[in-house]
Formats: structure tokens, sequence, C-alpha cells
């Protein structure tokens, strides 16, 4: 993996996080203040939905580290077997 590569990885996990932290803050956190609003209970529905929203973000982030990661390990493992093959066929000279 060149560095080009590692730097998009890099550059587009930030920007997923970004979106994956405000964007269910935004829409659910969002609702709920303004459900309070009408039914003029706030904070309580402002503070369910901005506990939904953490968990929301949370499952997002964590199922793209898992994929992140599950990148990183192939790459390795690539890696590894080209380093294999090297010293194979340097055994056989």
């Amino acid at each position: 993996m060149d560095k080009k590569t590692i730097r998009e990885i890099a550059i587009s996990s930030a920007m997923y996080s970004l979106g994956a932290i405000f964007a269910p803050l935004v829409i659910i956190g969002g609702s709920g203040y303004l459900l309070d609003q009408w039914l003029d209970t706030y904070p309580v529905i402002f503070l369910i939905s901005a506990l939904v929203a953490f968990v929301v973000t949370n499952i997002m982030l964590f199922k793209r580290i898992k994929k992140i990661n599950s990148i990183i390990d192939k790459h390795r493992d690539e890696i590894i077997e080209k380093k294999m093959n090297e010293a194979g066929s340097k055994k056989e000279d």
C-alpha cells in the first residue's frame, strides 16, 4: 500500500467520522429538540434522542473501523505472502 492510498484512506475515514458524529446528532438530536419544544417537555425527549444519537454514532464508527481493519489485514497478508514467495525463490537459487 503506497503513501497515496494510505492518505486517501485516512482522509476518507476522517470525513466519514465527522459525518457519522454530526449527522445523527443533528437529525436525531434536532428532532428530539423540536419534539420537546412542541410538547413542552424540554429536556426529556432531547436527552433521550441525544443518547440514541450517541449509540447510532458508535455503531457507525465501529463498522467503519472494522472495515478499515479488514483492509489493513488484507494488505498485511499480501505483504507476508510476497515476502514468503521472495524468500522461497532465493532458497531455490
